[in-house]
């Protein structure tokens, strides 16, 4: 219960101590709940980045253990929701390597599109390749991005205006050379 006075006044040191004593209890924890060594340290990360922003509501006279295990079951349940939807927009768009298409010219145009869009991403610096790919690839948000980057959000937004224009102007050239083509 002290421990939690200590952390209700911004004592850091207290709470680097409880990150020590809990954090690994915490991924055996949640490592035995998903099975995904990724997700479980992100989510220790999570609960204890909650720990922090909320210190000010915890219960003195609860646990800290307990509220711990309490921040890192919610944020667990938040974080499967959030893949579930995830997964659920994923399977209600066509596959990107089996979009059925009848005509030939299409086909190839798809893939001319794809290999160039591809091609430009590796001439993108890297964290600005990485930005992009996070965001456009795997759909993550620019909040999500920050914080698995470790960059903040304005920077994210950043990587992403000028990885846009500089990806623009090719696919521009493409639709009008595609548009004249088909005439």
């Amino acid at each position: 219960m002290h421990r939690i006075a200590e952390l209700r006044v911004d004592n850091e040191a207290v709470f680097r101590d409880i990150f020590n004593q809990y954090q690994y209890p915490l991924y055996k924890f949640l490592y035995q709940k998903i099975d995904s060594d990724f997700y479980a340290r992100e989510i220790v990360q999570l609960t204890f980045i909650k720990l922090w922003k909320y210190r000010h509501q915890l219960d003195p006279d609860l646990d800290i253990a307990i509220q711990l295990f309490r921040i890192a079951k919610t944020t667990l349940v938040d974080e499967i929701r959030k893949i579930e939807a995830r997964d659920r927009f994923y399977r209600s768009l066509p596959a990107a390597d089996a979009v059925v298409v009848n005509d030939v010219a299409q086909t190839v145009q798809y893939n001319e599109t794809r290999a160039r869009l591809f091609h430009l991403m590796e001439q993108l610096p890297p964290k600005r390749k990485e930005v992009f790919e996070l965001s456009r690839i795997y759909c993550h948000s620019n909040r999500e991005i920050a914080r698995i980057l470790s960059i903040s959000p304005k920077t994210v937004e950043n990587h992403l205006t000028l990885a846009l224009r500089f990806i623009r102007p090719f696919f521009y050239f493409m639709i009008i050379f595609y548009n004249l083509a088909a005439i």
